[in-house]
């Protein structure tokens, strides 16, 4: 006999193998899960004042948020999403996050870092650190269906371990033993009928079916409210409409295709959900201000930036849109808010350029017409560039802002944009010079940085430019080459009678940890700077930068920090 199986493959069926495999894979975890065990390192509460946010930090734990107070938008790498309450969000090992708070109010965080644990398979006497991939939703958040429960939990965490008591202090692991098991519970159960994973379910089902025609009834119905709600509740949650959300995909793509390929505009219309061209391109042009034609046109030289996210501020300065470049939340902050919505393509940015041969394969398939590059490429990654496009390796940083910047805008055709933003540069350098004044001009400033409990004096290309060459603030240490970057005590810092100090602290977990034990810490409070308030936190962005657009941006903060007055 033979039996013939005949497979109809439908939406729901698609649906019925997704959810059987995510059972599978949530079985997996727990199995894992049942074999860890876990070590509290630290909770803390954290205050974000009303509209700013917290530096992208790198984390080196595994890492839970939760809100307190307030309102607040967590970013997470590329990811972004509003904070509630009774809930927990999970940052795992070697990702990024911050927070903005709301324009209201300030919001307050608890944030709980801590590590998991195996039994090693050789040893059974041996811990070794466990793989927490797949563990918690890196995406999104894990909700209590009961109300103050999780608040309830992490506030005797905190107190806990806090607390003078040692065995206070013990409890406090238990309590946290005691969170993860709920969470994991929490993770387990229902949740489709819950607002808010309906409403991301619809705003995930908009982000993969943008190409098809997508109606407010079936957007609701996807996330179980009636259309009228669905509309109100998505915008207050997401910060922006359902179909905003889809025409801002759509043109996302548009931009991609009409840039990365030589498709007829007719067929980009097609691929990004419109029936009519000409409708779209009313769209487009209204979403960003030229046609999609003029788009073109102005974008015809696909520039791509390959390297140091530094790049980018050279071609900003020359306002030259690039094609491709390296974008971060944490390492590329500024560009990826200006520049991200413009930019098709997101090289990763992570560490600065981490993942070399991913970002070499995403170039290769998306055929740039010339890629600029920072110089001393190894010889391999050089050889891969010039295989996919013609390169302009940049000048070395020695030759100084000014000559790169004039290198690349011959190469681009731009040396009249580049001679005027020079000029406007030096026109703004001097009128935040006469604003300080003769006085404080005479000023000792020293910049130090801050990583994993030592201090450095350091002095960067851009520092020196702005603080020293151009302002005419003096060094205490003016017989040291810049760039410098030395070892420092603290009865070297206090000894160093500097009238100002930068500080520059590394955004990184384990550091930033040392850098609340230092503050309070009895050397650090009797520093004449700390005691007389000479000191003052600067951040990477701009100051770890060498790059026209940075060079400006530390002008303004040097501006806000010596005089209170920004030009």
């Amino acid at each position: 006999m033979i039996m013939i199986i005949i497979i109809i493959k439908t939406e729901d069926t698609a649906m019925i193998v997704t959810a059987s495999n995510r059972n599978n894979q949530e079985r997996k975890r727990l199995h894992e899960f049942s074999q860890m065990t876990a070590r509290l390192w630290e909770v803390e509460i954290v205050t974000v004042d009303n509209a700013l946010h917290t530096v992208q930090q790198l984390t080196t734990s595994c890492t839970l948020l939760m809100l307190l107070s307030g309102a607040g938008t967590l970013e997470r790498d590329r990811s972004v999403c509003q904070m509630r309450q009774d809930s927990i969000y999970f940052c795992p090992p070697g990702s990024t996050f911050g927070v903005i708070g709301d324009q209201q109010a300030e919001c307050s965080l608890l944030v709980v870092r801590f590590g998991l644990f195996q039994v090693s398979n050789r040893n059974k006497q041996q811990l070794h650190a466990a793989n927490v991939e797949g563990l918690f939703p890196t995406e999104g958040e894990i909700r209590s269906d009961r109300a103050g429960h999780l608040l309830s939990l992490c506030r005797s965490m905190y107190e806990n371990f806090c607390h003078r008591d040692v065995l206070k202090r013990w409890r406090a692991q238990l309590d946290c033993q005691e969170l993860l098991y709920e969470l994991m519970a929490m993770a387990q159960r229902e949740t489709k009928n819950d607002t808010r994973q309906g409403l991301e379910r619809s705003k995930e089902y908009i982000e993969e079916h943008f190409r098809e025609e997508l109606t407010i009834d079936r957007l609701a119905e996807i996330a179980g409210l009636s259309p009228k709600y669905f509309v109100a509740l998505f915008k207050k949650t997401f910060g922006i409409s359902a179909l905003d959300h889809l025409t801002q995909i759509r043109m996302r793509k548009a931009k991609q295709l009409l840039l990365c390929s030589e498709r007829l505009m007719r067929d980009v219309a097609h691929e990004v959900g419109y029936v009519d061209e000409f409708y779209f391109s009313r769209k487009f042009k209204k979403a960003v201000g030229l046609s999609p034609s003029a788009f073109i046109k102005k974008r015809k030289c696909k520039v791509a930036v390959y390297g140091s996210t530094a790049l980018i501020g050279y071609l900003m300065a020359l306002e030259v849109v690039p094609f491709a470049a390296p974008l971060h939340r944490k390492w590329s902050r500024y560009y990826f808010d200006l520049l991200g919505a413009d930019i098709p393509v997101h090289l990763d940015a992570y560490r600065q350029n981490h993942n070399r041969s991913a970002n070499l394969d995403k170039l290769a398939a998306t055929a740039p017409d010339l890629i600029i590059c920072t110089s001393g490429l190894e010889a391999w990654e050089k050889q891969r560039l010039i295989e996919i496009a013609p390169i302009f390796e940049m000048p070395a940083e020695s030759a100084g802002w000014q000559q790169q910047l004039r290198a690349v805008a011959a190469r681009l055709d731009e040396q009249a944009q580049a001679e005027r933003w020079i000029a406007a540069f030096e026109h703004k350098t001097a009128a935040v010079s006469a604003r300080i004044g003769q006085q404080l001009q005479q000023h000792t400033i020293l910049t130090v940085r801050y990583r994993e409990d030592c201090l450095y004096a350091h002095c960067n290309r851009g520092m020196s430019d702005v603080l020293f060459e151009r302002l005419g603030l003096q060094s205490p240490y003016p017989a040291l080459d810049t760039p410098f970057d030395l070892p420092l005590t603290m009865e070297e810092l206090d000894a160093s009678g500097a009238d100002h100090l930068l500080l520059l602290v590394w955004q990184e977990s384990g550091t930033l940890d040392g850098w609340k034990k230092l503050q309070q810490s009895p050397q650090w409070l009797s520093l004449e700077a700390v005691r007389e308030n000479k000191l003052s936190l600067i951040s990477s962005e701009p100051w770890r930068e060498y790059s026209p657009i940075a060079l400006d941006r530390m002008l303004d903060d040097a501006a806000l920090l010596f005089s209170g007055n920004c030009p």
